[in-house]
């Protein structure tokens, strides 16, 4: 093999081809999503369980965002953020990313056979393996009509069922039904979804969305960029505001019940405090980086964690905490977070 392969900076630009690739920065938020639903019902999963699991939700992953990337692929030529990625590169072609993709869709079945459910009963299995297949049907239809259907807020619930969906694998594959946990979880990631598509990813490509003529809940709701600055209309705060109260009143709600989990309380509480105050500063005025929005990402992403973490046994807890943090640290956008949030 030529010597020039193991070159530190052709290793280091593939390396960032696939992180690119297959989205590794929002790998987390996907990770922790059968971790969270199994760990609902069931609070000592073994590791085989949660390495199988993990598994499952990187093949999920893959598919989502390799696939996502394809579908939306002549907007992405124009969006200066994603000039490195491979597909917007050509580096790689969009009929080698689909074949990806859609490769992840056996593979995910497969890690599901053999490292999360060997040993379950037959309904278990089924039950497991149709929410799974909900969650990439979900996301398929998603990918397909997200930025062309007439009303976006439709899409986004499909996406979020979709996300949702894999969740409730989760806590179906480990045999047991659904717990009013789970089903707190279940609520509070639609609610998510909507707020980081509508919301969150629709203001970072407003510009381009428009001028592109994708359809996203953001435009449909009035905002815009005029004189290089970007306007929210009332309508969007209304809806952005609807669901960042839902975002946190549903744990909390849980947490208030006679019948509820108290183990992460003051773990919930904390974060619920510390995403309002974010909240406050980033009314006070414009922000000109991705420090604000994703400080309130990991706020939010963080709250499930902290309501599901203290309950587990030692390793399916790390496990957990792993797949939510890892992915963050390339991120630069974590450390425009920190830089924002000690300012």
């Amino acid at each position: 093999m030529p010597r020039h392969f193991y070159h530190p900076k052709t290793v280091q630009a593939l390396w960032w081809d696939l992180y690119h690739f297959i989205r590794f920065s929002a790998l987390g938020a996907t990770a922790t999503l059968p971790l969270l639903g199994a760990g609902s019902v069931e609070a000592r999963l073994s590791l085989r369980r949660a390495g199988g699991l993990l598994a499952v939700a990187t093949a999920f992953h893959t598919f989502a965002y390799v696939s996502n990337d394809v579908c939306d692929l002549d907007l992405d030529r124009t969006q200066p953020r994603r000039r490195r990625y491979p597909l917007v590169r050509g580096a790689v072609t969009p009929e080698a990313a689909l074949g990806v993709a859609l490769a992840c869709v056996p593979l995910a079945f497969g890690l599901h056979a053999a490292l999360v459910a060997p040993d379950a009963h037959a309904r278990a299995r089924l039950d497991a393996r149709i929410s799974l297949a909900l969650a990439f049907g979900a996301m398929a239809a998603y990918n397909r009509w997200g930025k062309t259907c007439p009303f976006p807020p439709l899409t986004d619930l499909v996406q979020a069922l979709g996300w949702a969906a894999l969740l409730r694998y989760g806590a179906l594959a480990t045999g047991q039904g659904p717990t009013a946990l789970t089903r707190l979880l279940l609520a509070y990631e639609v609610l998510l979804i909507l707020m980081v598509n509508g919301v969150h990813g629709a203001l970072r490509d407003l510009d381009n969305d428009a001028a592109r003529g994708a359809r996203t809940t953001a435009l449909l709701l009035g905002a815009r960029v005029e004189d290089g600055r970007l306007r929210l209309s009332p309508a969007l705060l209304v809806y952005a505001l609807t669901l960042q109260a839902g975002l946190l009143a549903l744990p909390l709600f849980y947490l208030a019940n006679p019948s509820g989990d108290r183990a992460g309380a003051r773990g919930v509480v904390a974060l619920a405090g510390a995403t309002l105050l974010t909240l406050a500063r980033m009314a006070r005025g414009p922000q000109g980086d991705d420090g604000p929005g994703m400080a309130h990402l990991v706020l939010l992403l963080s709250i499930p964690v902290a309501l599901v973490a203290p309950r587990l046994a030692p390793l399916p807890r790390l496990a957990l905490l792993a797949a939510h943090l890892l992915p963050l640290l390339p991120n630069g956008a974590t450390y425009a977070a920190l830089r924002w949030a000690l300012r």
